[in-house]
């Protein structure tokens, strides 16, 4: 009852559609039938997608399915005229059967994937399946050793050059970092002995926390190259303090107690942060995707956004 209702409520807003001149859509006056039923298809595989808020049901599972068939075939299209067909159809297959032209002594290389592709489809055998291991085995270690150097590269040596940089800052400044610093660990320390002493170290790191980031948005302070050159040493040392304090609370050879557990606890409050920014910006992305879905729907079928 639901999905016909869903239906005729779709009829109807097209039927109105259609009758106010909105649809087809018209390229320099012309109707572009290819186009509005691309958009009509849009439509209706969008609103097979939403209707999974209601719960799962057939429409959902038929457009679910419908998108991995479409990109699945897309995929072997894309592999198909970017790599199989230039790389070996062209190169091996053509000139073995085309006269006055030879394979090349160097494209006989490509043999060696050519078996190792053949292997992995014998995964599909009962008796012969252990064969895949090896190119699958050949695979992952071609990807591990192509991958290291440029994760250690990106993700270590980049990361930590910027923090080995000196950061010039008068001595007042590194009394503020001292005392900021000192804060940050009695909070830790305290924080599980409760109390009220626990209390009031919580809310002035937090206090100082947002006056921080407070003083880091103030525009006047943006302009001041003194303050800038300030802002930059600070965000070093913060980083410098969360890398230490994050490998510290991965220190398992030592009890988390005392001077190690309060520094090991302020890894954690970095870590809860690193978590929380990337849960953000994963929220962020999927709500760009629902952003686009009504910008298409209230745009493209309906002519609401201009």
């Amino acid at each position: 009852m639901i999905a016909l209702v869903c239906a005729g409520v779709l009829a109807v807003v097209n039927a109105v559609l259609f009758a106010l001149g909105v649809l087809p859509i018209r390229d320099a006056g012309i109707p572009n039938w290819t186009q509005t039923l691309v958009v009509l298809a849009g439509v209706v595989m969008t609103i097979a997608i939403f209707s999974f808020l209601y719960k799962d049901n057939p429409f959902f599972r038929a457009a679910e399915h419908l998108f991995v068939g479409l990109g699945l075939g897309i995929s072997l299209v894309v592999l198909w005229y970017e790599f199989y067909k230039p790389d070996i159809y062209d190169a091996l297959v053509v000139p073995a059967f085309t006269k006055g032209m030879t394979v090349g002594h160097d494209k006989l290389i490509l043999l060696i994937p050519i078996g190792l592709g053949l292997m992995v489809l014998l995964r599909m055998s009962r008796s012969y399946a252990w064969v895949s291991r090896y190119p699958l085995a050949f695979l992952v270690g071609y990807g591990m050793g192509f991958g290291i150097q440029p994760v250690i590269h990106s993700n270590i040596l980049k990361q930590m050059k910027p923090t080995l940089e000196a950061t010039p800052m008068p001595w007042f400044g590194w009394a503020i970092v001292g005392m900021v610093a000192m804060l940050l660990l009695l909070t830790a320390y305290f924080a599980s002995k409760g109390g009220r002493l626990a209390t009031y170290l919580k809310i002035a790191s937090g206090t100082v926390a947002v006056a921080y980031v407070i003083a880091r948005a103030t525009e006047r302070f943006g302009q001041s190259p003194e303050a800038v050159e300030a802002f930059a040493s600070m965000d070093k040392i913060i980083i410098i303090l969360g890398v230490f304090s994050v490998l510290c609370y991965f220190v398992f050879s030592l009890e988390h107690k005392g001077a190690v557990g309060a520094v090991s606890r302020v890894g954690i409050i970095f870590l809860m942060l690193a978590f929380g920014a990337s849960f953000g910006y994963a929220v962020m992305a999927r709500e760009s995707l629902l952003i686009g879905r009504f910008q298409f729907l209230l745009g493209d079928w309906l002519h609401l956004l201009r």
